[in-house]
């Protein structure tokens, strides 16, 4: 059947105390922007979440710096979601079964996240390069020189 995952800052278990569970060590702030805004949502169902991962703010940036670095640009929250998605199925018991990972926004609005304070540093001190001379387009079969 369906097994539905929540996930959560390691640094702020609130979900996994509300259902019963012991927060970790170390609670408080945590870098994963989107979750845990240190409260439950009051539309938040408890009984349809079979298991809370918790994953830790480093853990959620790695994972995010790795999926820009292949081409897709998320967020931190979707570091975390990803992190506990392949934590869940790396478990002996969810082979050759289906996961899905909702990753709930793109990356774009996270540029000013510490996560990107060295990309930032170095595309500052990056020299402007000339853009080339457009070609001409009418040996190609178009009408006019630009197509």
């Amino acid at each position: 059947g369906l097994q539905v995952v929540a996930v959560e800052p390691r640094e702020q278990m609130l979900v996994t105390e509300a259902k019963g569970g012991v927060r970790g060590d170390n609670q408080g702030p945590h870098r994963i922007q989107g979750m845990g805004a240190g409260l439950v949502p009051k539309v938040l169902d408890l009984d349809v979440i079979d298991e809370v991962l918790p994953v830790h703010s480093n853990d959620a940036e790695k994972i995010a710096s790795e999926l820009w670095m292949i081409g897709l640009p998320v967020g931190v929250s979707a570091g975390a979601i990803v992190n506990a998605a392949v934590q869940v199925c790396a478990r002996p018991e969810s082979a050759g079964k289906l996961a899905v990972a909702v990753i709930p926004s793109f990356g774009e609005r996270y540029f000013t996240h510490p996560m990107f304070s060295e990309i930032k540093e170095r595309a500052e001190g990056l020299q402007k390069q000339p853009l080339p001379e457009p070609f001409d387009n009418t040996e190609y079969g178009f009408a006019t020189a630009r197509g």
